[in-house]
């Protein structure tokens, strides 16, 4: 119905918008793929570069180097556990200091508003923020990590926001019936607030699982590092021999290029399978803003 009303210079701004498009997944998705055929390829044709988009002589050798891997394997559960750790609490924090603001009519409410905000004007820094963490005795603790990325004030107003926009007959009902406000929070507010929650745990997840540099200032046990320090190390750093990276009857260095890229294509499979089944709340996280208050 929409196109058949569209003028040819509609149709020549689709064509371009398309195309702008297309160039955009490109320009993103070809560094992926040639990583991607590399880390599947033999040595011979990488040196000779003559990979591009689709493996030479396919191989899975360097994937096989990098499952076999104790310290690889370790960092990546560790990465696992400061991520799922840090989603589920911080989404709970962020829940339990929205609903405040939303839906109750609690005394000096501004000023507890204007203390979510003050953080996102003036931030502490990174000296202050490691001198508490050492008074706390956390250094070298996974917590230290946990509890530097336990709330966002933008997660916190986003929510709030949100839950502004639930019909307010619906928590009164409830107060009438007997309901007491945790209940209430739990049991009504809780499921109606799916969408933003996931939201905002798809982005605790995005930052924590990317995060380098908390793991680099907090953690000084190589054990305890998290896969974005491994993955410094062994891409950027060369350091294959600090992690045991070994290739059965041949040198490493032979396949440095090759398991490189392995490695950092297993650190995107987290992501990549939990985007697809978070991708409709993006678009809902988008307009959580225009939400009246």
């Amino acid at each position: 119905m929409f196109h058949s009303k569209m003028t040819k210079m509609d149709y020549v701004v689709e064509a371009f918008l398309w195309l702008f498009g297309a160039c955009i997944c490109i320009v993103i998705l070809y560094p992926i793929l040639h990583m991607f055929a590399i880390s599947l390829s033999a040595h011979g044709p990488v040196v000779r570069r003559e990979v591009n988009l689709f493996p030479r002589q396919f191989t899975l050798e360097a994937y096989a180097v990098v499952f076999s891997n104790a310290k690889i394997l370790r960092s990546f559960l560790n990465s696992v556990y400061v991520t799922g750790m840090t989603c589920v609490l911080s989404v709970t924090a962020v829940f339990f200091a929205a609903y405040p603001l939303a839906c109750c009519k609690i005394p000096g409410k501004k000023i507890y508003n204007m203390f979510v905000l003050i953080p996102m004007w003036f931030g502490g820094g990174i000296v202050p923020s490691y001198l508490c963490i050492q008074k706390l005795g956390l250094v070298n603790t996974y917590w230290a990590l946990i509890l530097g990325g336990l709330i966002s004030s933008y997660n916190v107003l986003i929510t709030t926001s949100f839950l502004r926009g639930i019909p307010v007959e619906l928590t009164e009902s409830a107060r009438i019936d007997g309901a007491g406000e945790f209940r209430i929070m739990l049991q009504i507010i809780g499921p109606m607030s799916k969408a933003v929650l996931a939201t905002v745990a798809i982005w605790v997840i995005a930052a924590t699982w990317n995060a380098y540099l908390g793991p680099m200032i907090y953690l000084t046990d190589s054990t305890k590092y998290t896969l974005q320090q491994v993955l410094r190390a062994i891409v950027l750093e060369a350091e294959m021999s600090a992690y045991d990276i070994t290739v059965t009857g041949r040198d490493s260095s032979n396949m440095a290029d090759q398991i490189r890229y392995a490695v950092l294509i297993v650190s995107m499979i987290p992501m990549t399978i939990v985007y697809p089944f978070a991708q409709k709340y993006f678009v809902k996280g988008v307009t959580l803003g225009a939400v009246k208050g």
